[in-house]
């Protein structure tokens, strides 16, 4: 593996520890900033844009989360362009044009060692089929956990085993659709161009196909993973340790073996998915597809359906509170999976082949 190259991987991982140590460190002030401006726009008009922000503050003072949220994103994009920057994103190497899309990465990351990007005649097939893929074996198994009484639709008085609905309500089929297949797109085209496209593009010049695709999975399941456990909350979200004490609840759920298994081991099955995807059509179209089907499945069967809580603490194990928590997702994850690998084993290109690992 080049030092170069090693070098890299290395500043990517580094660039991760960084976003969540500096975001714990401004998330207090982010609240400040937020309560501040909430009481502000309380007493007196101000313009739009203030007072938009101000009533998000005043809604979320009760969630310290959310302003850690926002502050490890913000975060992120500070320290993006030194991460560019160190990198040598696009300096260097010789243009490379023949990717599938009119956006060009860098030269650095899909030109080189490794496996660029390349056009895909057939990359609209492949995802749509990515698409109905992962979304059809999604919303099937989402219909199965419903008749088998872990889940029950909105507008039903009860489940199938006979516990009562909560709260009936009706189903925005239509809202539900509009909303998900939006936050599909968006969400699959940017995590895919960073993950696949920029982050793999690294990580495949400095291992081997199989230990970069693994590895970049434990990444993205670890940065999907931190979201804080149910009931998690800080003593004083005015304190300088604030962010820190949250963070440290959210690294806590790698200690619990059910959050570990029942999600963390999903989210990693489903990055492998997306860089095998990426890697046999040498492409985004797949993965981006994938990705797109499960996003939209799970946005519309969380607007339309309750998970059923009177159910047996070991049955947690096998379904959690949506769609991919728990073995059986994990099961549906694999299925698609391997009819990816099915269908994809003579995409590969002969030149790719032939170059080896």
């Amino acid at each position: 593996m080049p030092t170069s190259s090693q070098g890299d991987v290395f500043k990517v991982l580094l660039y991760v520890v960084g976003t969540l140590v500096l975001g714990a460190a401004i998330a207090p002030w982010i609240y400040n900033i937020g309560m501040g401006l909430a009481e502000v726009t309380a007493e007196k008009e101000t313009n739009g844009f203030v007072e938009w922000i101000g009533r998000a503050a005043e809604r979320s003072k009760d969630n310290f989360g959310r302003f850690f949220d926002r502050a490890v994103l913000l975060s992120a994009l500070v320290l993006l362009f030194p991460l560019l920057a160190w990198l040598k994103l696009g300096r260097g190497g010789e243009r490379y044009r023949d990717t599938p899309w009119s956006l060009r990465l860098p030269d650095s990351v899909v030109s080189g060692r490794g496996q660029p990007l390349r056009r895909n005649p057939h990359g609209g097939a492949e995802m749509i089929f990515g698409f109905v893929l992962s979304g059809g074996i999604l919303m099937i198994s989402g219909w199965i956990l419903v008749k088998a009484g872990f889940f029950l639709w909105r507008d039903a008085a009860e489940s199938t085993q006979g516990v009562p609905n909560p709260i009936v309500s009706e189903i925005d089929w239509g809202g539900a659709l509009r909303k998900g297949l939006i936050t599909a797109l968006v969400v699959s085209i940017l995590e895919e161009v960073l993950f696949r496209g920029v982050l793999l593009g690294i990580f495949l010049r400095a291992m081997r196909p199989a230990m970069a695709i693994v590895t970049l999975s434990f990444l993205f399941a670890f940065v999907h993973f931190l979201e804080p456990p149910a009931g998690a909350a800080v003593a004083d979200p005015e304190a300088g340790n604030a962010g820190f004490e949250l963070l440290g609840q959210i690294l806590s759920r790698f200690a619990d073996p059910l959050s570990m298994v029942g999600s963390f081991s999903i989210l990693v099955a489903v990055g492998v998915v997306l860089g095998v995807a990426r890697y046999r059509t040498a492409s985004l179209w797949l993965p981006i597809g994938l990705h797109a089907g499960w996003v939209l499945a799970l946005t519309v069967f969380k607007a339309a359906t309750w998970p059923v809580f009177e159910l047996p603490d070991a049955a947690r194990w096998f379904v959690g509170m949506t769609l991919l928590e728990g073995v059986l997702p994990l099961v549906m994850v694999i299925l698609t999976g391997l009819v990816v690998a099915l269908m994809t084993r003579r995409s590969l290109p002969d030149e790719i082949d032939e170059a080896g690992p």
